[in-house]
């Protein structure tokens, strides 16, 4: 037995406390009669007679029982009894990857690493403990616990699903070592089809039983598709097959327009080998998807989605009197919607992604994105009078990245307004010190000022100005999302600067809402394979929603190979000890107990007879 807090046995100093306390409390009772001379002939006893002897009675032993009890709690003793087991505690990695979707004999990887985790968990006696953790594309802890936990450990082991492409065992194990590192009994064990490059098992402290749940399957997958829109709004489409397996492959891929079926196809793929496929298609088309009837254990990776154009449609409103140069550029983006407007009748359009001034300036900075351009003086931009400009043009640190590959030199630029910026206002390109083109950021609105006239501007017959242009829209607008995301890639999603929150609505239809901060991505974790909806919503206001094709195919993973034997690694001897210890039980908290019953019996007794009449 071992005290974790020895200093806790001072508190046994209250039970001679306790004994001299009972030996010096009254023990005469107060009686009236009607004369003391009966007693005056009593001969007196020896003085050594009149010392008080100790009575012991029930009160007195519960009193010292009690206080023995709490004294040695406060030690904090620990025992260890060889009958009642060693403690062992195990981090069990679940691969989830998208291989351990492939079913075999009626049930898939996943599930048979499920019962197997459950298995585990069931078996934990006293102080065992159990550390869960998802080896898929990103390694991350599941949830921990003891015996105690059991039922919570296993209800999370059923709510583990294939996460997507890859498996991160290195931060797996990360996590693992992490948690059971000076454990008693530590051992990790890894639960995975073997369908992962090998890995590195040397330098782990711990040891490792790897259960391989899967054996060599054919499968048959679209690896790659991709599209883009070509001459004459003409579509071409590319597409990757790939056959696991040691048996030539024949059947049949459809091909999907916008859901309608363009085109039927036969296939016959070598084994082992891969099949390149490519179409032209009429346009438009907003959506391809192909299809293949792979026959095998794993349908997750036999139809893939994609989005010939990831570009953002953007409505941008032109209030202006006159700008023919400005708008045929704008004409010339395939992703703008223009319209334009008279400034004397311009109001605020809230379905307005980008609005451009020309020659004038709002009332007010407006939410989303606003292009100003050759501003009058202002509330908003206030100048101080108008300044000929230079022909040479100097970039700042912040308009590299922009305008370094836009040539501006050379300009006559004429007389531009001597304007003084807001802070939150920063120069891209300066004339002789005043700012040309100036950029920021005003809580929920993206703005650019360009700080020239357009009219008779040679600037409008370079072919720098449409490029300019095109520049500056995409920059104050959000990124085009990606034609089609692998399943488990985390997506960093840009949203529109108005948007306060994202749905994103799975192929299932459950919803996840992500509160949005101005400027500031959000990161999106597809779970399944499919359809994704995304909505960008304004309060009450529905901004926009993107389609975002999830596909499961993806080299490396279409392969369900187990290239992983089963095995039991063990670490080092002189790092980490295999054998299991002995693991010291506490007996504070049964002291308390026993002494909280000892208290109640006490009190249980003095109810019954009053201290006066059990002496």
């Amino acid at each position: 037995m071992t005290l974790l807090a020895p200093l806790g046995l001072l508190a046994l100093l209250a039970l001679p406390v306790i004994v001299i306390l009972h030996l010096w409390q009254a023990r005469r009772r107060r009686t009236v009669v009607p004369s003391l001379l009966i007693w005056q002939q009593i001969p007196p006893r020896p003085a050594a007679r009149r010392r008080r002897r100790l009575r012991w009675t029930l009160l007195l032993a519960l009193h010292l029982l009690a206080a023995l009890l709490i004294g040695l709690a406060l030690a904090q003793p620990q025992f260890s009894l060889p009958w009642l087991g060693s403690a062992r505690t195990t981090a069990i990695l679940i691969d989830t990857s998208t291989s351990m979707a492939m079913r075999e004999g009626g049930n898939t990887r996943l599930e048979r690493a499920r019962q197997h985790a459950a298995t585990f968990i069931r078996q934990m006696r006293g102080a065992d403990q159990v550390v869960l953790i998802s080896a898929g594309p990103q390694a991350r802890l599941i949830d921990r616990g003891g015996s105690a936990d059991a039922a919570r450990l296993l209800a999370a082991v059923e709510q583990i699903t294939i996460e997507g492409a890859g498996s991160d065992v290195t931060g797996a194990l990360t996590i693992a070592e992490t948690f059971l590192l000076d454990q008693p009994g530590a051992r990790v064990v890894w639960l995975t089809d073997g369908a992962v490059p090998q890995p590195d098992l040397t330098t782990l402290r711990l040891p490792v039983q790897i259960e391989v749940l899967g054996t060599a399957q054919p499968n048959r997958a679209v690896v790659t598709l991709a599209a883009r829109t070509g001459n004459a709004g003409a579509v071409h489409v590319y597409a990757r097959l790939a056959n696991h397996g040691n048996q030539p492959f024949r059947g049949n891929v459809r091909l999907l327009v916008d859901e309608q079926l363009s085109r039927t196809e036969p296939v016959n793929i070598r084994p082992n080998a891969a099949l390149e496929l490519a179409w032209t298609l009429p346009g438009p088309a907003q959506q391809i998807r192909l299809e293949l009837n792979g026959n095998d254990g794993l349908p997750l990776d036999d139809a893939a989605v994609v989005n010939v154009s990831g570009q953002r449609p953007i409505n941008v409103v032109l209030v202006a009197d006159d700008a023919p140069a400005l708008v045929r550029a704008l004409q010339a983006m395939p992703e703008v919607s223009l319209t334009t407007v008279d400034p004397a009748a311009f109001v605020p359009d809230p379905a307005a992604d980008l609005t451009i001034f020309v020659n004038t300036q709002p009332r007010r900075w407006l939410a989303g994105a606003m292009l100003i351009i050759n501003p009058p003086p202002g509330e908003l931009l206030p100048s101080n009078g108008l300044t000929p400009a230079g022909t040479t043009l100097t970039l700042t640190p912040a308009g590299e990245a922009l305008l370094r590959d836009v040539n501006l030199g050379g300009i006559a630029w004429g007389r531009i307004a001597a304007i003084d910026p807001p802070a939150w206002l920063t120069p891209l390109a300066l004339s002789d010190g005043i700012p040309l083109i100036l950029r920021g950021r005003f809580e929920r609105s993206e703005v650019a000022v360009w700080n020239f006239d357009l009219a008779n501007n040679p600037l409008t017959t370079r072919l720098a100005f449409p490029l300019l242009v095109a520049r500056t829209v995409r920059d104050l607008t959000p990124p085009p999302t990606p034609a089609a995301v692998t399943l488990g890639a985390p997506l960093i999603y840009q949203a529109d600067i108005r948007a306060t929150q994202l749905a994103v609505i799975d192929p299932s239809g459950n919803q996840t809402t992500l509160a949005v901060q101005p400027a500031i991505p959000a990161t999106i974790e597809p779970n399944q394979a499919g359809l994704y909806r995304v909505q960008e919503w304004a309060g009450d206001q529905l901004l926009r929603e993107t389609q975002l094709p999830v596909n499961a195919g993806a080299i490396g993973e279409t392969d369900p190979t187990p290239r992983v034997a089963s095995a039991a690694i063990g670490a080092a001897p002189a790092q980490t000890p295999v054998t299991r210890a002995a693991t010291p039980q506490p007996l504070w908290s049964w002291l308390i107990i026993g002494a909280i019953i000892v208290l109640i019996g006490e009190w249980l007794y003095i109810q019954r007879w009053p201290p006066a009449e059990a002496r």
